[in-house]
């Protein structure tokens, strides 16, 4: 469907701010998204990722003490009998706890609380198999392995107001949809919650919009491939955060794809990084954004059936 030609669509359209003033919001919003993916505890940190299902008991995984169950959905943590054990909350627990779900320092929302082991960073996931039942994930970060900026080689385009294209939002129910993710056998919740549709030299284009959950609230990504994924920028696709525009989240008026940004699957191999949707597969070069990272990552899997 074409976006709604109304008189208030018009003055969005001709009222954008000036290329200054969208060029420097951009700029500092650049710095703290690449200082926030390279810093200590950050995606690329990340140096194993452990998988659990429903029933396990006492399972051991080589970078962490102590022994890992799942019971009733919730992971437990059993600490060794003596020597070093995880730091959950700022306690070394006693007995046996319940690691919950989340990221810790990746978001810091919902229930989840710091754990620690030593330096490294440990969270709990929950993602689910193709046949639906839930799979939970372990997964562990060290600041000493984290990839320095230089080494990654991560660069973008200059800013261009050209690629920040005026749009309606038609917002749906929140649907729950299990995405496949570049981990084989392993999908992973992306809460879908409307479309944004935009013109494109004279073509209309509608990309499903997630519903990404935050400290915050509900923040809008645009999932997104197009001719530039592969040769120029990261291959698996890019997301880009878009902005509501009114108290009631019932408005989205701009896409800028100067936004958009690699993955973290570009980065490392221990994550689970959606595939992008069918309905997300431009048919033009989007010459904006954060170009492919100079360093590759090997993909390999962490999950086995």
């Amino acid at each position: 469907a074409q976006p709604k030609q109304t008189p208030e669509f018009f003055e969005r359209e001709t009222n954008m701010p000036t290329r200054e003033h969208l060029e420097g919001q951009w700029r500092e919003w650049r710095y703290a998204h690449v200082a926030t993916m390279f810093r200590p505890y950050g995606w690329t940190s990340l140096v194993a990722q452990y998988w659990l299902e429903e029933g396990q008991k006492g399972v051991t995984f080589d970078l962490l003490p102590g022994t890992w169950s799942v019971e009733d959905g919730r992971i437990m943590f059993t600490p060794p009998a003596s020597g070093p054990t995880l730091s959950v909350n700022g306690e070394y627990p006693a007995g046996p706890v319940e690691i919950v779900p989340g990221r810790n320092q990746t978001y810091g929302h919902g229930k989840s609380e710091p754990v620690y082991f030593g330096i490294n960073e440990v969270e709990t996931i929950l993602r689910s198999k193709h046949d639906g039942q839930p799979l939970y994930g372990v997964r562990v970060r060290d600041p000493r392995q984290a990839t320095r900026l230089e080494d990654a080689g991560v660069t973008a385009f200059d800013y261009d107001p050209a690629w920040r294209i005026p749009g309606v939002y038609m917002p749906s129910a929140l649907t729950e949809f299990e995405a496949e993710t570049v981990e084989a056998g392993v999908r992973e919740s992306t809460p879908r919650i409307g479309t944004f549709t935009f013109d494109h030299q004279g073509k209309s284009y509608s990309v499903v919009l997630i519903g990404k959950q935050t400290a915050t609230g509900v923040q809008p990504v645009a999932h997104i491939r197009d001719r530039t994924s592969g040769p120029v920028t990261y291959g698996a696709g890019r997301v880009i955060e878009l902005q509501f525009t009114d108290d009631t989240h019932t408005r989205i008026d701009w896409i800028d794809f100067n936004y958009a940004v690699a993955l973290p699957c570009a980065f490392t191999n221990f994550v689970t990084c959606p595939v992008v949707p069918p309905e997300n597969q431009l048919d033009f070069e989007v010459l904006a954004g954060e170009k492919r990272p100079a360093q590759q990552v090997v993909r390999t899997m962490t999950y086995q059936s």
